[in-house]
């Protein structure tokens, strides 16, 4: 009976699907992005670059950028390659 409760313990092990790969950063706030927002997460995205630009942070402006680049992917959006800029 020992047998029959290891074998069946292993065989339901490969039976499971493989774990989950973990996300980015980028990845993360994609899809959260997609999941809050729906259709306006692309423009979200790039609103929030631009704002990240008017403040100066190059790093900023880069990361929201990935994600917007992200979330056209996952969306099957065509991409902008520019940042739009608000207008003061």
């Amino acid at each position: 009976m020992p047998m029959l409760f290891s074998w069946l313990r292993s065989w339901l092990r490969r039976r499971q699907a493989p774990p989950l790969e973990t996300l980015t950063a980028v990845e993360y706030e994609a899809v959260t992005l997609i999941a809050f927002e729906g259709r306006n997460a692309y423009r979200r995205a790039c609103e929030q670059a631009g704002y990240c630009l008017e403040r100066g942070s190059k790093s900023g402006c880069e990361f929201w950028s990935k994600v917007a680049i992200e979330v056209a992917a996952r969306t099957g959006r065509p991409r902008d390659r520019r940042v739009a800029r608000s207008s003061p």
